[in-house]
């Protein structure tokens, strides 16, 4: 319980400045900095605003933010994380750089159908240029870079440890080939990454870790993040952010993966890695506090491992018959795309993975705002609720087939 204490107690008198905080695990680290942790104040950069902003925030936590705002703490940065210096006026960029004691940068295009340059441009270069920007930070105490589980898709499959490890020894330097990605629009590293996405995450991981930097530099990698189990709100995720939400939902809406037994031919024991946003940020939180430094993965291990077989079981189990009967009878797509989603969905998930958790697993008894454990947590019943709410979104598209 101390060591809990002294972390919540760290986030006194900080000064943060987050990036990506109308997203997923943004909007959920900006709650849990904003309401549940006597942090000094938030600085948010907004491309669209402060209304923009509150409109999306209002859209996926309608009940907490009010709670947010009232804290006096976030003061929002007008201003795009891809235009140099953040595209921000000189009294605020001096602003940041004398108050600022830790960096989140939670900001992300997260499509596996970007193509390379474009995922260079959104999820590499910003955040190498932020890097950099931060040396003139002159209270700055951390720098955290969330990555993705996705930068590690080149290996075919056995245990992912908490490392950087490389493409290939004799591979060219990552500033190297960012250059070339640049100039080029083309790596010859392209194909062993499951998509563009994957191998612009790992370029902005290995240059990040070669950075001269007065900080030090946390990078945090989930895997498939999940709904909330009860920060900011239980089930919070907004819509497109959750991957196995977007996965069930074409497994009704493309005909031709509506059929359970077609998906008996993949890999029934591979682990469906997966974890709730809340707990993502909490791992990402409470390494802040401690100092740790380097790469944290935050996967399954750390709460409910579930194979391909063992989550079709459950949805099999869970969802209404009502909608099985109604997908069953329909002909249309919802999307022309989905079909090609729902086959780079399958691929994405069904890699033979065991992923390492080791360096958070000494927390998962350690209760509070941003502990790991879980009292009361029921995984069957959340997951019965949570598929029930999925299924009633599906079923509100096939009923809405009949006024067209």
């Amino acid at each position: 319980m101390t060591a809990l204490h002294n972390s919540v107690e760290w986030y006194k008198d900080q000064v943060v400045f987050l990036t990506g905080a109308t997203g997923n695990l943004g909007g959920c680290l900006l709650y849990k900095l904003a309401v549940q942790l006597p942090t000094k104040k938030i600085y948010v950069l907004c491309r669209g605003g402060m209304r923009d902003a509150i409109n999306k925030w209002e859209a996926s936590m309608p009940e907490q933010i009010d709670d947010i705002l009232d804290t006096g703490k976030i003061q929002c940065l007008v201003g795009d994380i891809t235009r140099p210096s953040l595209g921000l006026g000189t009294a605020e960029l001096e602003a940041l750089q004398k108050e600022v004691t830790v960096v989140i940068h939670s900001a992300a295009n997260f499509s596996l159908f970007q193509d390379l340059p474009e995922s260079i441009r959104d999820n590499c270069v910003p955040v190498v240029d932020l890097a950099r920007l931060s040396i003139s930070f002159q209270k700055l105490k951390a720098f955290l870079h969330i990555s993705t589980i996705s930068s590690k898709s080149f290996l075919p499959g056995g245990t992912v440890l908490e490392d950087a490890e490389n493409l290939s020894p004799d591979e060219d330097p990552p500033e190297k080939q960012l250059e070339e990605v640049l100039s080029t629009g083309k790596s010859p590293y392209t194909k062993q990454f499951i998509a563009p996405y994957g191998q612009s995450k790992y370029l902005a991981e290995q240059i990040l870790l070669s950075l001269d930097t007065p900080f030090p530099v946390l990078i945090v990698r989930p895997t498939n993040i999940g709904p909330a189990i009860k920060d900011p709100c239980p089930f919070y995720g907004p819509d497109g952010a959750i991957p196995l939400h977007t996965f069930f939902e074409l497994l009704f809406e493309a005909s031709e993966r509506r059929k359970f037994e077609d998906l008996a031919t993949l890999p029934q024991d591979i682990i469906v890695d997966e974890i709730p946003v809340d707990i993502v940020a909490n791992v990402c939180l409470l390494h802040l506090a401690i100092g740790t430094i380097g790469i944290v993965q935050a996967g399954s291990q750390l709460y409910v491992p579930v194979t391909f077989g063992e989550y079709m079981n459950q949805i099999q189990k869970y969802a209404p018959p009502s909608l099985v009967e109604k997908a069953g009878r329909i002909r249309v797509e919802k999307n022309v795309h989905f079909a090609n989603q729902a086959n780079d969905m399958i691929q994405h998930i069904c890699r033979d993975w065991q992923i390492d958790c080791e360096r958070s697993k000494p927390f998962k008894s350690m209760e509070g705002p941003i502990g790991l454990a879980l009292p009361g947590h029921d995984f069957e019943v959340f997951f019965q609720r949570r598929i029930a709410k999925r299924a009633r979104n599906v079923e509100k598209w096939i009923d809405s087939l009949k006024q067209t």
